[in-house]
């Protein structure tokens, strides 16, 4: 695990699906397991660091990963040198990790410009970017359509170079200097909308600015951003809004199945959670215009659509009891979970009951689209103009 601990992320039933497609629109190349925002030039950094080395072809890979490790170990805080936050792997060194900072920058570095793409128009992947290193060594390198390395481009250009001292072994930080917070300022900005490349994405709108005091993407003073993204924005709100109920109601029923169906008798945390939720959230997601969601997250499998849709007609109803949408969610967990299922009506949905702890599950909160960490990458920009 990426900090060392076990950060698993529960989507019994697809939520997740909405949150990815509405995260992937506003704010292009970003994911839940970034921290810092410097990584986007430490790793190019290490790119060219090993071009300029050059190991024996076969060594690509592993020269590649030992560097990588080095970076951690020279992040690493100890004894008040290195980074004391957002230093991936940090809390595990010096073990290995298994999302490493390339694996989890990667979509970042090429939405962002910060490697370029193929010839033909893709986007590079790690192992060409390794068999494009070796290739420099050994002509016979051919990417994955057969064609030769040693005509393509160096992709990563345009880069500012790496601070003095780079490649030795010293301790390093995540702050960005001046000329690093510059030169991604202009990245950032550059970032254009997926769905429409001539119009800026909301990721590039929102560079430079304090947005701590922002709760949730959708807040009105990120709305007043926004643009022509903002009635997309809003409904992501909404959208946000309806998952939250959603995920109220799927705890409430496996709660509810557990000590009906199973004679195994319950507390009522979740069941009483629905209702505080549906209080909280209710307004929200009754405003959602369905056929206008539909149309800014595109194809879902028909089982989520179906829990979404009929878990907004249960809001509308203005009844307390979930019981009703006991079907839909089971049939869209199954389709999502099989025999790991907690809401199926057969031997393995009662072992999984069995295994539920209802204290443990938490509670039901509302889609981030990775809010957190869009602040906390842009965090390092805020007041550049």
């Amino acid at each position: 695990m990426m900090f060392g601990v076990n950060a698993g992320v529960r989507d019994e039933v697809g939520f997740l699906i909405v949150h990815q497609r509405y995260a992937d629109h506003l704010f292009p190349g970003t994911s839940v397991l970034h921290t810092r925002l410097r990584y986007t030039l430490l790793i190019p950094w290490l790119y060219q660091s090993l071009r300029a080395k050059r190991p024996v072809p076969k060594d690509f890979a592993q020269a590649f990963i030992d560097l990588e490790h080095g970076l951690t170990g020279r992040l690493h805080f100890k004894d008040g040198e290195g980074e004391p936050d957002g230093v991936i792997g940090g809390e595990v060194y010096p073990r290995a990790i298994s999302q490493p900072p390339t694996y989890v920058y990667w979509t970042a570095l090429a939405k962002w410009g910060l490697i370029g793409t193929r010839p033909d128009g893709r986007p590079w992947s790690r192992p060409d970017m390794a068999r494009l290193l070796a290739a420099g060594s050994k002509r016979s390198m051919h990417d994955d359509d057969g064609k030769p390395f040693e005509t393509v481009a160096w992709p990563i250009t345009g880069l500012i170079d790496a601070p003095a001292g780079w490649d030795g072994d010293g301790k390093l930080t995540l702050e960005l200097s001046a000329r690093e917070q510059q030169f991604l300022v202009r990245k950032l900005r550059a970032v254009r909308s997926p769905s429409d490349p001539s119009e800026p994405s909301l990721l590039s709108k929102l560079v430079g600015r304090p947005l701590d005091d922002a709760v949730h993407c959708w807040g009105d003073e990120i709305l007043g951003l926004a643009g022509k993204d903002a009635a997309r924005l809003k409904r992501a709100g909404q959208a946000a809004a309806l998952s939250a109920i959603g995920r109220a109601v799927y705890a409430a029923l496996v709660e509810s199945v557990k000590e009906v169906r199973d004679k195994r008798p319950q507390g009522n945390l979740h069941r009483k959670d629905l209702g505080d939720v549906v209080e909280e959230w209710g307004s929200q997601a009754d405003a959602i215009d369905f056929a206008q969601f539909l149309d800014d997250v595109g194809y879902l499998p028909a089982p989520v659509e179906a829990v979404l849709r009929e878990t907004l007609a249960w809001i509308r109803s203005r009844t307390k009891d979930p019981t009703p949408l006991l079907n839909v969610y089971a049939q869209a967990e199954y389709s999502r979970k099989g025999d790991r299922a907690r809401l199926a009506n057969n031997q393995f949905g009662v072992d999984r009951r069995m295994e539920w702890q209802g204290e443990k599950h938490g509670f039901a909160e509302p889609l981030h689209y990775r809010w957190g960490n869009v602040k906390r990458l842009l965090r390092d920009l805020e007041g550049v103009a």
